[in-house]
């Protein structure tokens, strides 16, 4: 056999390996390569790849890449499965693994490069794609766990590893089932899920010794290595739950707000009506005196009503955004005084001189009415009352000497229909007055709050004195 026959069968063989083989130059000129490569960088032809001007340059995505790539070949003759991202003829990319060695003249030169190219594409985005999975199944609030067929934990993502109170070095240890869900057997578990999965509701103990309950889904599948696996995400239910018993709570308190109205509206309606007949049918029986009184009693009872009506409107009005407050500078002193003949057996420590607000008298006096209703029914024997500045505000103080309200429910007795856990109810009590009475102090550039100093329980109302405001005037 001619030399000339044996390198054309060489040649040949070399053509139709299905590995992507090429000789280049350091500059990036493509010397020689086989169809398997110009099929992978997306040439018709060995021969148009080769025509192509600097085609290995071309075709690196990456400059620094084929830098690193260089340098690496260059520092040990050698370089082994080094990935990298080619530009194929359409502008399209391909991702590679290339070993490669580097040939030398008898000066120690480079002469040319020479490898073998795998296409690794497909690996690389199932690699990504798994890498994205991860990364959303880490970051999600829902707990993830998969265990496989020896019933040890292989994944837990981020909220399971809090909720079990466990470290990733404590998962590469690969704990077994029944450590990470007590009392249940993994056996059990297996036969429960069967091939068609399990949903429902568990009761789990978190890191903390707390019981709450989760809505499971478990799945079994046969992973690449053709082991059994089984999954369960979970998704915590307390805050849900919690939810739920709130609503329940509020639909009871509506409930018994209904009633409640129907009654405190009904009772001085029914005096009020029971008066006016015995006016309207015994006038002339009655003296001065008396039907002045039975007058006076009709007012009372009116306001009564007038007072309750007006807290309901304002709990109402103020959710749409519709509660009409006009306010301006009013001395709050004889606000407070017209109230004394009402509330006789209350202590009044009110000042001397003036203390002038940024108020709407009408809702001011509304306020207060709220809170003396509320010192009455659900406070002490001793009530008092005092005001005074302090600083840019008025301050307002209503307190009583009763036991006052737990620290855990403070702010639920300013919620509507709403009191602190283990306080009756008392009559003329419907849940609005201190709601109603912290919205409008809102609503006027001041606030309401309570504490609890020594034996007296407080309510603090505190409004914009005027000394603090620029006030415009016509």
């Amino acid at each position: 056999m001619h030399v000339s026959q044996r390198l054309g069968e060489i040649d040949d063989l070399f053509d139709r390996l299905p590995a992507a083989l090429y000789r280049t130059t350091a500059e990036g000129e493509i010397l020689a390569a086989n169809a398997a490569t110009a099929d992978l960088l997306g040439y018709p032809s060995v021969k148009e790849l080769i025509a192509r001007d600097n085609a290995a340059a071309y075709s690196h995505v990456d400059p620094l890449a084929r830098r690193e790539w260089k340098e690496a070949i260059e520092a040990s003759g050698v370089v082994r499965d080094f990935q990298a991202r080619l530009r194929r003829r359409d502008g399209t990319l391909v991702w590679v693994r290339d070993t490669a060695r580097a040939i030398y003249d008898d000066d120690g030169s480079v002469r040319f490069y020479e490898g073998v190219l795998t296409d690794i594409t497909a690996e690389v985005r199932a690699a990504n794609s798994s890498a994205i999975l991860a990364g959303v199944l880490e970051t999600t609030a829902d707990l993830v766990t998969v265990f496989d067929s020896d019933g040890r934990l292989r994944f837990a993502n981020g909220a399971a590893r809090s909720f079990l109170g466990m470290s990733e070095d404590e998962l590469h240890s690969r704990p077994e089932f029944d450590r990470v869900v007590p009392g249940l057997a993994w056996e059990q578990a297996v036969k429960a899920v069967g091939e068609r999965g399990w949903s429902g509701e568990v009761t789990l103990t978190d890191r903390v010794g707390r019981e709450c309950p989760l809505w499971a889904v478990v799945t079994v599948h046969r992973g690449q290595d053709q082991g059994i696996y089984l999954a369960a995400i979970a998704r915590d239910l307390s805050q849900v739950k919690k939810t739920q018993r709130r609503l329940e709570e509020l639909l009871t308190a509506k409930d018994v707000f209904v009633a409640t109205v129907s009654h405190e509206l009904r009772n001085p309606l029914t005096g009020v009506m029971g008066l006016a007949e015995e006016l309207r049918d015994r006038f002339d029986e009655f003296e001065d005196g008396e039907r002045h009184d039975l007058i006076t009693l009709i007012a009372h009872q009116a306001a009564d009503m007038t007072s309750l009506v007006e807290d309901l409107l304002v709990a109402v009005r103020s959710d749409i955004g519709e509660v009409a407050v006009i306010p301006e500078a009013v001395d709050i002193v004889p606000q407070l005084e017209e109230l004394v003949p009402t509330y006789g057996s209350i202590v009044w420590e009110l000042p001397p001189t003036p203390l002038v607000a940024w108020v709407d008298p009408q809702r001011f006096k509304q306020i207060i009415r709220n809170l003396l209703s509320n010192a009455e029914r659900h406070g002490g024997t001793s009530v008092r009352v005092s005001a005074a500045l302090q600083g840019e505000s008025v301050e307002v103080c209503v307190s009583d000497d009763g036991d006052g309200v737990p620290p855990e429910h403070i702010e639920r007795i300013f919620e509507p229909y709403q009191r602190a856990d283990g306080v009756p109810v008392k009559k003329g009590s419907v849940g609005l007055g201190l709601n109603v009475a912290r919205r409008l102090a809102r609503l006027m550039g001041g606030d309401l709050d309570y504490r609890h100093e020594g034996k007296w329980a407080t309510f603090r109302l505190t409004l914009p004195a005027t000394a603090g405001l620029r006030i415009l005037s016509s």
